[in-house]
C-alpha cells in the first residue's frame, strides 16, 4: 500500500511540475546591466522583474479612450493575439502595459493570449520568432481570427493603440 502512494504521488508531483513549466528565462542583458526575460511568459512574469516598475507607472498612467473600448469589447472573442516584446524595449515598457490595460478594461480577453520576450537579437528559446512571426521590431502584436493573421501594431500604433486594434480587429 505504501508502494502505490509512492508511484501515485511521484507520477502526481511530475504532472505538477510539466504543467506549471514555463519557458520563460531570466538572462543576463549587458546593455542594459540587468536581467531581461527571455522565451514565451506569462503575464505574471513581466511583473516579476525590472520591467515591472516600468509596467506599473505605464499601466496606471495610460487612459484609453472609452467609446473604442466599448466597441473592441464586442469584437475580442474569436481574436488571438501574439505580442512579441523585449524587456530591455522603450517601446515595449510603454506600449505592452497600455495594451494589457485595455484589454482589462474591455472586461474580456482574447480566445488566446502568448507573449514572447526576446534579447536583442530578437530570438527567445524554443521558438523560431524571426521565421514564425517575422519579427523585426518590438514590440510587435499580431491578431489572428480563424487562425489567419487579421494584423499587426509594430513598435507604436499609428493612431491610438486601441483605435489601431479596433481597425485591425473589425476587418473581416
Amino acid at each position: 500500500m505504501k508502494k502505490n502512494f509512492f508511484i501515485i504521488m511521484f507520477f502526481l508531483g511530475g504532472l505538477g511540475i510539466l504543467s506549471g513549466q514555463e519557458t520563460c528565462q531570466r538572462v543576463f542583458d549587458e546593455k542594459s546591466q540587468t536581467d531581461i526575460l527571455f522565451g514565451t511568459c506569462s503575464r505574471e512574469a513581466l511583473l516579476s522583474c525590472a520591467f515591472a516598475e516600468d509596467y506599473t507607472i505605464e499601466y496606471q498612467s495610460y487612459q484609453p479612450n472609452d467609446t473604442v473600448l466599448g466597441r473592441l469589447k464586442q469584437l475580442v472573442s474569436g481574436v488571438k493575439c501574439v505580442i512579441v516584446l523585449g524587456t530591455w524595449c522603450g517601446d515595449s515598457k510603454e506600449q505592452v502595459p497600455r495594451f494589457l490595460k485595455i484589454i482589462d478594461q474591455t472586461g474580456k480577453s482574447f480566445d488566446k493570449l502568448e507573449i514572447v520576450c526576446v534579447d536583442r537579437k530578437k530570438e527567445a528559446p524554443g521558438t523560431d520568432v524571426k521565421t514564425i512571426y517575422s519579427i523585426e521590431k518590438v514590440p510587435t502584436f499580431i491578431f489572428y481570427r480563424n487562425d489567419t493573421e487579421a494584423g499587426r501594431i509594430i513598435e507604436t500604433p499609428r493612431v491610438t493603440l486601441e483605435k489601431d486594434m479596433l481597425e485591425i480587429i473589425s476587418l473581416k
